[in-house]
């Protein structure tokens, strides 16, 4: 769905066939009107780069994720169809990981704005978690060992995470058992077979913070999978350090003058 705003810029809606979303309270004019309404309904739970509102629709909590205006390159391809945007990445990747019979909050709508052909903000709406910690939040042995045969679980199903931080992981405990969810979607691969034991640690070396406990996560994920546990190490040790670098190279490259403006920095509210 295609609606001309006054101003000259174009909302796109796609909304989900599988939940009744009048029931939800999202309503056609309630998705229409919410670009100009963000900034007065809910409540913020994070604002940074991104903003996340929770909001209470018709006794049902509703997340809203609104993206930053794209820096310059990136808007040319987003804007183009030569990347595609990531509340549309969100959308279709939640409902396949759904599809594979793994958690993550279901996906009910999004929107784009576009302005001369340009792409401006981007909402994805979907369902809140509640009662649920990110799983840096989280910590012990048998937590370390339920996170680790979860992750097993889901590269032997070939799900592949390009961002498997503990905070895209939401975890919550039920009769004493682990439930996790996976969150921030719009970056994510979905191989045909299980991960391999060269691919796997591109995803196991951002698991844990400390060295001492990675090392106890892939003894764990190297015994649920059946692989060789020197090996996974030897790699994802050198994921780990190879990151490393890649970072501090990062942190010299927005040193140089026009970097961030061109790739890194996003649009602020006044250039739109």
């Amino acid at each position: 769905m295609k609606i001309k705003r006054k101003d000259g810029s174009v909302l796109e809606i796609c909304k989900s066939k599988v939940y009744d979303l009048t029931k939800l309270g999202l309503t056609d004019d309630f998705l229409k009107n919410l670009p100009d309404n963000f900034d007065n309904i809910g409540t913020t739970i994070y604002a940074a780069r991104n903003q996340i509102k929770v909001l209470d629709s018709n006794g049902h909590k509703i997340n809203i994720k609104k993206y930053c205006i794209p820096p310059i390159i990136n808007r040319f391809f987003y804007s183009t169809g030569l990347r595609t945007p990531k509340c549309i990445s969100a959308f279709i990747n939640a409902q396949k990981i759904l599809d594979v019979g793994f958690e993550t909050p279901k996906p009910y709508a999004y929107i784009i704005e576009r302005k001369n052909g340009l792409i401006r903000h981007s909402y994805f709406i979907s369902d809140q978690i509640e009662n649920a910690k990110q799983v840096r939040e989280c910590h012990g042995v048998s937590f370390m060992q339920a996170y680790a045969l979860y992750t097993a679980q889901i590269h032997e199903k070939g799900l592949f995470p390009r961002d498997y931080t503990p905070g895209n992981i939401l975890c919550r405990k039920e009769d004493g058992k682990y439930r996790f969810f996976l969150i921030d979607v719009n970056r994510f691969y979905f191989k045909n077979k299980p991960l391999t034991k060269d691919q796997a640690p591109y995803n196991l070396y951002t698991t844990m913070s400390s060295e001492r406990a990675l090392c106890y996560f892939i003894r764990c994920y190297s015994k649920y999978r059946g692989m060789d546990e020197k090996y996974l190490k030897y790699k994802t040790f050198l994921c780990r350090r190879v990151r490393a670098k890649y970072s501090a190279l990062k942190k010299l490259l927005k040193k140089i003058p026009g970097v961030k403006k061109l790739t890194l920095k996003p649009i602020k509210k006044n250039n739109q």
